[in-house]
């Protein structure tokens, strides 16, 4: 949490995760600071956090000073407090899912997130494709069938793994072109939010969305 010590991945699975994810599921502030892999985020009550991110959320969070939400996990250790931060809901529960299986702890769930997207995850993992989960750094080919094996019928409600607030592909694009154009991460999704709340029409492509979108900035 609050800049607390971070402590090594637990390979074995033995990190103890929160009961207590929900009552700390987003934060919104100001970027502190930002790396490739972690982020510090400043609240409007002054307090700054430091969360770990996935690599992929890294190129869309904008620049030191710019406001940005992330859904969070909490992870709880014996020595330590860590959140992770994420740009959407349902990568966040795909982060914790992925914990559910023998052998994957936050760090390589974390890294599972930043090296593929979460629907070729969900779809890598349902197919037991494990030469995609094989992609990631310290997934081997035991791994990659245990994976498979203890999580293949545990995603269906995540679907095919588009997130519903991101709207998949469409919704990262439309994301990426409100980024483009001056907004913050905040605001370019508060916005795409309303559009997707406005629109009947949920597989709506990039472009609808971010016309839409522009209604609500």
């Amino acid at each position: 949490m609050c800049r607390g010590p971070v402590s090594p991945d637990d390979r074995n699975g033995s990190a103890r995760r929160s009961e207590s994810n929900a009552l700390i599921s987003r934060i919104r502030g100001r970027l502190a600071s930002i790396r490739p892999d972690r982020v510090e985020l400043t609240t409007a009550s002054g307090v700054t956090y430091e969360l770990h991110i996935p690599s992929a959320v890294f190129g869309t969070l904008g620049n030191p000073g710019d406001e940005v939400e992330l859904h969070t996990a909490l992870v709880a250790r014996e020595d330590s407090l860590e959140l992770f931060g994420f740009g959407s809901g349902s990568d966040r529960e795909l982060f914790l899912r992925l914990q559910s299986a023998s052998g994957v702890g936050p760090r390589l769930a974390l890294a599972i997130l930043g090296t593929l997207p979460a629907s070729r995850i969900v779809a890598a993992i349902r197919s037991r494709d494990h030469a995609a989960l094989q992609l990631v750094s310290g997934i081997g080919r035991k791994t990659a069938e245990r994976i498979s094996l203890e999580l293949a019928d545990r995603l269906d409600d995540l679907g095919s793994g588009k997130d519903a607030e991101s709207g998949g592909a469409d919704g990262a694009g439309a994301l990426a072109a409100l980024r483009a154009l001056g907004y913050s991460s905040a605001e370019s999704q508060d916005a795409l939010a309303a559009a997707r709340r406005d629109l009947a029409d949920e597989s709506s492509g990039t472009e609808e969305l971010v016309r839409i979108a522009l209604r609500h900035l």
